[in-house]
């Protein structure tokens, strides 16, 4: 039997909170109920006292035969207006909290305060996590030091009050911490200008210092470093009147050719045109033009880098925070605008000629102390109307070529949101009711598409007549859009005898299809499941094929280190070819697909495992052609470059 939630909360509510705030509305601390905590507003700080219970609160003394009730108390102190003044000064969040102090104690109970709907049954899973959350948490409760109630509420209070007083002050909160760098900013707000200005100081030759300790290891050790360097130069600006230069320039080299090749087939070949040293920025996006231009995000700085074709810088820019506004964060659209040499990264157009036009987001009314999402969905080139579309929250925007608002349409709240041109369509998710809906440019519904439990990908024909909804659920959806028909698509199916058993005897979950593409003849789906499963399809009649490579790639492919439960033994489970039903299938625990590739019109395709780990290559019947270990992420640009991306080295290919 385990206690309900809403009986460990009603027993807070009506046992423990009266005996506390009775102590504490001395002091003026007032209870918020909605919030579980006491607080007390003093010197420009926010006193709060939390009450809480572990894991498991009751515990029972058998010599005494008493059943008692444990909880938690922790103090901590916060200052909403650092936090406001943080924000108009460097225009990001900050989130401060100095922690004081936490206490355990326990009130007697009666077996009169419970009955029988105070208790469940858990089941054989919820009886494993709970037994195991109780390990991780150390719920034996005479392990805690518990306070006498008496003593608590008399003594520890008390002392408790008197030390948040005590600490409410800035001077107080630098002087005892352990990392005082980490209140240098609010020395600042606190009007302690000089003392600031010494740290300010001190930190900026310790970060010299670390930065050049790392540069002797390398450049991609001091990166993040040069660039919280740069960052605080930047606020100190803003705050103070020192002046600091940082002595570290962050550039993209030119690195000598390795003369590297990628030998898809006879006919699709790769030669290495530009390999780049980019260890010194963590690159968020790439993306390359027809004409080799490349175009690089950073996020740590929101900057912009574009080179030509040779490697050499062409542009550069900075994206200031906007007033209200969050920073742009790492997963923004980007790429290139169909149909011309020019690029976007979320909002902005990079012109071919090197202007920067930046699409202005509506103003949203957001609640206080919030910033306002920076992050677009998608964008889109309209090239009949001449427009620039953008979905932004809820909604479908429109712009002039001059980056002018001039329609803006609410589509009502949506996931994974994207803009089709060639249809003029707009296709939304709704994740509570699992459907993908598509809309014309006009708000109209052209269509509304089930998907299984948790399918929020989707992934359409080149010519839109074939639709895939996939992810979560062992069953993926498939939609003939010109015909009406629905199909199923299962990555792995489970449906077959001993398929589960044999392929996967430790686990009954994550049998859903992660990645899918559609040939660019649309004639067959290339997808890659969980626990390492590769798969296609036939189009129109979804034949199933399983995706087996050579045998000397089947050996390459790591072993997946599997925990028994039932008696914590680790097996180490090779990848295997398995019998079942009269078909073979490739038994894997890992090596996922991270990408699928097509080249030829889809006569040849490569899939990209564990994420840059390995590379197939396959003909349209599907035999596993090549293999080859790499060390980078792939991508294929314009039809026409393929990138290899580490953390130190973008490689640029050219089709031969």
């Amino acid at each position: 039997m385990v206690i309900r939630k809403s009986k460990i909360e009603e027993l807070t509510n009506d046992k423990v909170i009266p005996l506390i705030e009775r102590e504490l509305n001395n002091y003026g601390f007032k209870y918020q109920k909605t919030k579980g905590f006491f607080i007390r507003r003093e010197n420009g700080f926010s006193q709060i006292i939390s009450v809480y219970t572990p894991r498991s609160p009751l515990s029972y003394d058998e010599d005494a035969e008493q059943l008692y009730f444990i909880f938690n108390i922790s103090a901590k102190l916060e200052t909403p207006d650092y936090e406001k003044w943080f924000l108009e000064k460097f225009g990001e969040k900050t989130y401060f909290s100095v922690r004081i102090e936490n206490l355990t104690s326990q009130i007697e109970l009666s077996f009169d305060d419970f009955d029988c709907e105070s208790f469940y049954e858990p089941t054989a899973s919820q009886q494993f996590k709970h037994h195991v959350s109780l390990l991780l948490a150390d719920g034996n409760s005479q392990n805690r030091n518990i306070i006498p109630i008496n003593e608590f509420l008399k003594v520890n209070v008390p002392k408790l009050v008197s030390e948040l007083v005590e600490k409410s002050d800035i001077l107080q909160i630098y002087e005892t911490s352990e990392f005082p760098f980490m209140y240098m900013y609010l020395l600042a707000y606190g009007g302690y200008t000089e003392i600031a200005d010494k740290v300010f100081l001190q930190y900026y030759q310790r970060a010299i210092d670390d930065i050049e300790n790392k540069l002797k290891i390398s450049e991609a050790e001091a990166s993040s470093s040069i660039e919280a360097l740069n960052k605080f130069i930047k606020n100190i600006q803003k705050i103070s009147s020192l002046s600091f230069t940082s002595p570290f320039n962050r550039s993209i080299k030119i690195l000598e050719s390795q003369n590297d090749t990628f030998d898809f087939s006879q006919k699709t070949k790769f030669i290495e045109k530009l390999r780049l040293d980019i260890s010194q920025f963590d690159i968020k996006s790439l993306n390359i033009n027809k004409i080799g231009d490349i175009l690089l995000f950073i996020s740590d700085n929101q900057k912009i880098i574009k080179l030509n074709s040779k490697g050499e810088l062409i542009f550069e820019k900075e994206i200031e925070t906007k007033k209200g506004f969050d920073k742009i964060f790492w997963s923004v659209p980007s790429g290139v605008i169909k149909g011309t040499n020019n690029f976007f990264v979320n909002n902005y157009i990079i012109t071919e000629n090197n202007q920067l036009l930046e699409l202005l987001l509506p103003i949203q009314k957001i609640k206080k102390g919030r910033l306002q999402n920076p992050n677009i969905a998608d964008l889109s080139y309209w090239n009949t109307k001449d427009k620039y579309l953008v979905i932004y929250e809820d909604n479908f925007l429109v712009y002039s070529k001059n980056g002018e608002l001039e329609r803006a349409m609410n589509i009502g709240q949506n996931y994974r949101s994207r803009i089709i041109v060639e249809k003029e369509w707009i296709i939304i998710y709704k994740y509570k009711d699992s459907i993908n809906i598509i809309l014309n440019f006009n708000g109209e519904t052209v269509g509304t598409y089930e998907c299984g439990n948790g399918n929020h990908l989707y992934e359409f024909s080149t010519n839109y007549e074939y639709l895939i909804c996939f992810f979560y659920s062992t069953k993926s959806q498939f939609y003939d859009l010109a015909k009406g028909k629905k199909g199923v698509l299962w990555a792995h199916p489970t449906f077959i005898k001993d398929y589960k058993e044999k392929m996967y005897n430790d686990v009954s979950h994550n049998f859903g299809m992660t990645i899918a593409k559609f040939s660019p003849d649309n004639k067959y789906i290339v997808g890659g499941a969980d626990h390492g499963k590769y798969v296609a399809w036939t189009l129109p009649k979804l034949e199933r094929i399983e995706l087996i490579p050579q045998n000397e790639m089947i050996e390459l492919l790591e072993p997946d280190v599997v925990i028994r439960l039932y008696d914590a033994t680790n097996i180490n489970e090779k990848a295997e070819l398995v019998v079942l039903d009269n078909q073979t299938f490739l038994k894997n625990r890992g090596s996922d697909i991270s990408k699928i590739i097509f080249f030829e019109n889809g006569d040849i395709f490569i899939t990209e495992l564990g994420s840059g780990k390995f590379v197939l290559s396959w003909d349209r019947n599907f035999v596993n052609l090549t293999f080859k270990k790499i060390n980078g992420r792939l991508d294929f640009h314009s039809q026409k470059f393929l990138t290899q991306k580490t953390k130190t080295e973008l490689i640029i290919y050219e089709q031969a």
